[in-house]
């Protein structure tokens, strides 16, 4: 089992910590979130969504807390966005090839890293769905992302995904959260738990997570072909999949720089073309659904 953080260990530090929002964003941080358009599309979003409410134990914090648990919130779910959208165009590709057959078995569509990957997003995403979707009290949302290792890696690598697109040109549009990983970091490191020199193995992680997305990403690109002629032998009108990030039928050659930023870009102008037809946050999660898994492996 990978390793997790009871509520019960310190029990005194989670009840006084719990209270205050664990990671530091500097006011420049802050200034540059808030004059980035599309950050603020996502913050928009998050307000208008009626299953958002402070807890018993957040509500009576200051205005100024409560403001910076909306802030951190916000900046989780705009992190780990393009992570889930990579996961369910990954899903669509899998049930467009394998249609009603082992359609428990997705990750069978796929191998190596790229299989290890997509059945450790499944799990992550069966099992934290309410998180991953920043559903209930955005104090106690941004608490658990330091509740136990796979939330750690999650956000990590959703991190270091997101600073891939510094290599990208015509992407300052988009929000650039290189500061949240040093947040991380120092949250982590001042933590009682977890505290200093856990860092370098959880970093290890987050990288063979990445590398193993990526490899999700290239197969994802190398199968659409296959994936676009089944789903035209399939009536249902819900199965074909949309690869609006897999705009090149060619997997990319090893070592290609521009493809891992042009892949989350994609997530990116998807998410916000979509928030502005729906005006609303839809689910990235919605298009799967499996009976319960087992936890998350720790490897």
């Amino acid at each position: 089992m990978a390793p997790h953080r009871a509520f019960s260990f310190p029990l005194s530090h989670v009840e006084e910590t719990a209270k205050i929002p664990p990671f530091a964003v500097s006011k420049k941080d802050v200034s540059r979130l808030r004059s980035c358009a599309a950050f603020q599309i996502i913050r928009d979003l998050l307000v208008d969504r009626e299953d958002v409410n402070f807890c018993d134990q957040h509500c009576h914090d200051s205005r100024q807390d409560r403001d910076a648990w909306l802030l951190q919130r916000d900046i989780t779910y705009a992190i780990i966005v393009p992570v889930l959208e990579i996961y369910r165009h990954a899903s669509q590709v899998a049930k467009a090839l394998l249609g009603n057959r082992h359609i428990f078995d997705l990750e069978l569509v796929f191998r190596g890293e790229a299989r290890g990957a997509f059945s450790w997003l499944q799990c992550f995403v069966k099992e934290e769905e309410d998180w991953c979707l920043t559903r209930g009290c955005p104090g106690c949302i941004v608490s658990y992302a330091l509740q136990a290792e796979p939330t750690i890696r999650m956000v990590l690598v959703a991190c270091r995904l997101s600073a891939s697109l510094r290599q990208q040109p015509n992407t300052s549009h988009l929000p650039m959260f290189d500061f949240w990983s040093q947040a991380m970091k120092k949250a982590l490191d001042e933590d009682p738990f977890w505290g200093p020199g856990l860092w370098k193995d959880f970093e290890a992680r987050a990288k063979a997570l990445e590398k193993g997305i990526e490899e999700l990403v290239r197969q994802c690109i190398e199968l659409a072909p296959l994936a676009a002629t089944a789903s035209q032998d399939d009536e249902s009108p819900t199965s074909s999949p949309k690869h609006t990030f897999l705009q090149d039928s060619r997997a990319p050659p090893h070592g290609q720089p521009n493809w891992v930023p042009n892949i989350i870009s994609g997530c990116w102008t998807t998410l916000l073309a979509d928030a502005a037809e729906a005006k609303r946050v839809a689910s990235p999660m919605g298009i799967i659904s499996r009976p319960a898994l087992t936890r998350c492996s720790t490897s």
